[in-house]
């Protein structure tokens, strides 16, 4: 099977984030300012628990079928057996999931709640088909592009067609939920046309248990953020679940470009440590976490210096209390990236499932003690949340990095020289844009001096150094351009 490249692959998926990103820019903030605050409100509320519900329905079958598949993508017959025992234990997941999804939502919910919630089960049925794993694990970047980037473009008209009044809660809950259903059958014909079902070898037992403890791990997001929400909802009230979910969505689409880096390298790597060795597999390793650095630090560090000004942009000045829990998740997105390569590109690859498990785990209680804490002493804010939800992200960091340096004898290089510098140059953007705020120019002005300035000098200052990383892009497009004028 042909193997495209890392970075035509991270080409791919950094032009799906890019109209992941350009999608929200527009349709965010035209939601945000449309819809009714304490309706928004309970729709992120009931979003928040059925999220919950949706996790323990996907059973781990993304994650574990990219890594398994891509161990075996040349050879057909094998990845058909075991792509036909995920996808029946995942329809059998998702419909007992339902089952007790519809339980919940008759006993707890009432009103417009009770219609969200409804209206959300079909997320629960595009979630049978979703096989995309078959398509990350055989490395198909062009075809979900494509198709992503169409289903995109369908939900963008959409909204702009049918959401144009405060109360069209329900109606842009169906275009979110149908638009996810699309997307879904639209891979799993694809799938299914490159792959059988075949039922020769059903054995469910064989994959319950890592399947079990792929699904803590991948959803150690339940034992963070999303938990986080589910508490303010409970304890605080339904805008301060959207004063945190505002901020942490910013930041997770803005951020969704750089994580592709780590999306496409999970089966990459998983195949690398089967068939060419540790010292491959280290060396595609630490370059992944440099490139990953060079992109998500200025991100970050760019979101926190003009955090008040994307606040008022996107969601508008009856938002402008998320505009502190920006700053926060901003910052800590840089931890949780960390966080996110020694479990996906370090620990998962090297099946060290339980390790992950029991991690996770002993963090995410220790964050909900906190949370409690929180609310005991009342102070739970979308804000203390998020640095509780950080602290907890930092130790587990911290956990699984001295373990794979010391246990593992992963050679990982996080901490060097150029990553240093990428911090240290990211730093340097909040004197920069206090200098700037202080000439009390323009709105648009003061961000455009700001993005322009910190760019500049993030950028001048590597070239000057000669950074690894930039010269790889700027020689890559310089081939790509010598290519097409040659031709």
């Amino acid at each position: 099977m042909k193997k495209n490249t890392l970075f035509k692959n991270t080409i791919y998926k950094s032009i799906l984030s890019f109209v992941n990103i350009v999608v929200p820019i527009i349709i965010g903030p035209y939601i945000t300012k449309l819809l009714d605050v304490d309706m928004y409100g309970i729709y992120n509320k009931t979003l928040a628990n059925f999220q919950m519900f949706l996790a323990f329905a996907s059973f781990g079958v993304y994650n574990y079928g990219v890594r398994e598949i891509s161990k075996i993508r040349n050879n057909k017959e094998k990845i058909s057996k075991l792509f036909t025992n995920l996808f029946t234990i995942s329809t059998i997941s998702n419909i007992l999931v339902l089952i007790i999804y519809l339980i919940f939502i008759f006993v707890t919910s009432n009103g417009l709640t009770t219609s969200l919630y409804l209206l959300l089960t079909i997320q629960i049925l595009a979630n049978i088909v979703y096989v995309e794993f078959v398509n990350e694990a055989l490395e198909n970047y062009k075809f979900i592009t494509v198709k992503s980037v169409i289903v995109k473009i369908i939900y963008f008209i959409a909204i702009l067609l049918f959401i144009r009044k405060p109360d069209d809660v329900k109606l842009y809950t169906i275009i979110v939920s149908v638009t996810i259903f699309l997307n879904n059958i639209i891979s799993f014909v694809y799938a299914k046309s490159k792959i059988k079902f075949d039922f020769s070898q059903i054995e469910f037992k064989k994959y319950v248990k890592p399947l079990l403890a792929v699904l803590v791990i991948t959803n150690v997001d339940l034992l963070y953020s999303q938990l986080d929400r589910v508490m303010l909802g409970e304890y605080v009230n339904p805008v301060s679940v959207t004063l945190y979910y505002i901020p942490y969505y910013i930041i997770s689409t803005l951020v969704s470009i750089p994580y592709s880096i780590i999306y496409v390298s999970i089966p990459r790597l998983s195949y690398l440590i089967k068939e060419e060795g540790k010292e491959k597999y280290e060396e595609k390793l630490n370059n992944s976490i440099s490139s990953l650095l060079f992109l998500i630090i200025p991100m970050c560090f760019g979101v926190f210096v003009l955090a008040k000004e994307i606040i008022l942009i996107y969601a508008g000045e009856k938002y402008l209390a998320a505009t502190i829990p920006l700053m926060i998740t901003s910052v800590a997105r840089i931890i949780v990236c960390l966080e996110s390569v020694m479990n996906n590109l370090v620990l998962y690859p090297n099946e060290k499932e339980n390790r992950i498990l029991k991690v996770s785990l002993i963090l995410g209680v220790t964050n909900l003690i906190m949370n409690y804490l929180l609310v005991y002493f009342k102070i739970l804010t979308p804000s203390t949340a998020m640095i509780t939800t950080g602290v907890a992200e930092l130790i587990v960091f911290i956990w699984h990095y001295t373990y794979a340096r010391h246990k593992m004898n992963i050679n990982i290089k996080i901490f060097t020289k150029n990553n240093v510098t990428y911090f240290i140059l990211g730093l340097l953007f909040i004197p920069v844009s206090l200098i700037i705020k202080t000439f009390n120019l323009s709105f648009v002005v003061t961000i455009g001096l700001i993005v322009v300035s910190c760019t500049l000098l993030y950028f001048t200052l590597l070239l000057i150094k000669k950074d690894n990383n930039l010269l790889f892009i700027i020689n890559k497009f310089k081939r790509k351009a010598g290519l097409k004028n040659n031709g």
